[in-house]
Order: C-alpha cells, then structure tokens, then sequence
C-alpha cells in the first residue's frame, strides 16, 4: 500500500503542470482517480494528502482538491516594487528580504518601473508558478488598472497579495502595510499654522492615491481654520513626468506662500534650492521612518498580529533627524 500511494502521488505530482496549463484547476474526484489508476480509495486520499502537505493542491470540503499552483517545497516570495535604485528603495528591500530570510522565505523582485504595461508583463510571468505571496507596490492608484483580472487570478490560485503603500481598492481581501496620508496631511498642515503661516501652498501627484489623501488631509485641516487656499495654490503633477510639475510648481509656488506642504522629502529639496532661508518647506516622509515601519508592519503581519500598524506613532511631530 506505501509503494502504491507514493506512486500514484508521483503520478498526480507530473499531471499538476499540464492541468494548469489546459486551465483545470480542479482535480478528479477521489472515485475517478481511484477508477483510472485502479487503487483504493484510502490509497487515493493518501495519495492527496501528500501533495497537500507539500502544498501543490488545497482540498475544500464538499467540493474537491484544488491545485494551488506553487511549486514543491518552493518558499519564493515575489516583490513588484516601482523602482529598486531610488534612495529609499535599497534599504526598504534590505530590510524586507532580511525579514523573510529570518522565516525561511527566498524573495525575487520585479520592477514595474511605474507602467501599467510593465506591470501586466511580469504578471502573466509569475501567473503560470505563482509565489507562496506577492507584495506589490501599486502603479498609479488614482487610475484606473487595467491589470486587475490579473491580481483575481492570483487570489484564485490561493497566492496572497499584500501592498506596500499603494493598493488597488477595487481587490478585496488584501492587506496593505501604510502610512496614514489623510492624518499626515492633517498634522503637517496643522503644525505649519501653529507657527504663524497664513499662506499655504502644496504639491502632490495627481495619478497616487496617497497624493489625494495627503491633499485631503492638508485641506480639511485648512478648512477648520477657514483658511483654504485659493485653488491655484495646490499643484499637480504626474508620475510619467514629475520634473515639469515640479517646475511649474516653482514658478507658482515660491513666491506666493510663506510654506509649501511638499508630497515627499524628494520634491522637498527639488523645491528647496530656490527657496529663500525664511520660507518653511517640510517634506512629509522621512525615508529611515518610512523603510522601518514597514518592515516593522510586515514582521507584524508574519506573525500574525495585525493590528500593529494601525496606529503609527504620531507624537513626536515634525520629525526630529539627525546631523548624520
């Protein structure tokens, strides 16, 4: 009997690849199986056990055995991040690959470089061997994707997908690790009224949905003071091209406001060679407080304990940094 379920095991194991590839996500029935190999039933059911504890195929009750599309004994966690050479981005990955490699996961970033193009490339290359979980970093999420049915795919395949910053609010079931823009913009904006500014001005990306809650934010603190701004005074710009926005920002900006309340600590110094020393220019992230809360998020999220990034520490506002 252990010679005809490990056989038969080995058997379904090579089958797994072309159900897939033909779109079967769903394996034969224990009474069909045990019919065509000519075996038991309980030599069937051991067989499944054993591509389940391996973590080939799922089996729900009443309805059958799935396949999950990973492959045997693969622990690869797959990363879809904008950019890897931006300032922040290699210690955000330092930090995030030392996490998993504590828990026993390998990791392979992919760069969606921003593009919802590039982004439905490397997803129908993951599709085919889907990863234990996907973190992505979510490209333009003021538009519309077009690469959902995608994302359901994986979710269909039992691969997890958590975001990093940006989502997708259209997926439903996927956690997010972020930071909260709406409550930032609030107290950034707050803090530049307490010191005695009247004049506020402001840039933002138009197609990032953290762009609009940072907005929200900066605005709904304005209007509790009765001091929104004039509508000329909030700039946009584009991912696809930031450094003309920025500059018409400039333009706009310098000389109409006593602060400007920056989307990142980027535009920040983009903004701040043409600055004169007595205009207040505060950049909303920080990239050491930004790369540890989401890595202390994502050890967070691992052990299960997910309610450690609901409330960010906030207090100790504006930020302190160092000389370093």
């Amino acid at each position: 009997m252990a010679i005809k379920y490990k056989w038969l095991a080995g058997h379904l194991r090579e089958q797994l690849p072309d159900y897939t590839a033909n779109g079967i996500h769903r394996l034969p029935t224990e009474a069909a199986i045990s019919q065509r190999y000519k075996v038991s039933r309980q030599t069937v059911r051991q067989a499944l056990s054993v591509l389940e504890q391996e973590g080939l195929i799922e089996k729900r009750q009443g309805s059958g055995s799935y396949i999950t599309g990973r492959s045997r004994g693969e622990d690869r966690i797959d990363l879809l991040l904008s950019s890897d050479s931006a300032y922040l981005y290699p210690m955000l990955l330092h930090d995030i690959k030392k996490t998993l490699a504590a828990q026993g996961f390998s990791t392979t970033v992919h760069i969606t470089e921003n593009t919802f193009s590039t982004e439905h490339a490397l997803l129908q290359k993951i599709l085919p061997q889907p990863p234990r979980a996907l973190l992505v970093e979510g490209v333009k999420t003021a538009r519309t994707n077009p690469n959902l049915d995608l994302y359901r795919k994986l979710q269909k395949k039992k691969c997890p997908v958590l975001f990093l910053q940006e989502s997708y609010p259209e997926l439903t079931n996927c956690p997010c690790v972020t930071m909260d823009d709406f409550g930032g913009g609030i107290l950034l904006t707050r803090h530049l009224l307490a010191t005695g500014h009247t004049r506020i001005g402001a840039i933002f990306p138009a197609d990032m949905r953290s762009g609009l809650l940072r907005c929200q934010g900066m605005l709904h603190a304005l209007r509790d003071t009765d001091a929104l701004p004039e509508d000329s005074l909030i700039c946009w710009y584009f991912s696809d091209d930031p450094d003309y926005g920025i500059q018409k920002a400039m333009q706009k900006l310098i000389s109409s406001c006593t602060a400007i309340v920056c989307y990142n600590d980027t535009i920040a110094y983009a903004l701040q060679l043409p600055l004169a020393i007595k205009q207040q220019l505060l950049a909303e992230a920080n990239v050491d407080i930004r790369s540890r809360l989401l890595t202390r998020c994502l050890e967070q999220k691992i052990h299960g304990r997910s309610n450690a990034c609901d409330n960010p520490a906030t207090d100790d506002f504006p930020p302190r940094f160092s000389e370093n």
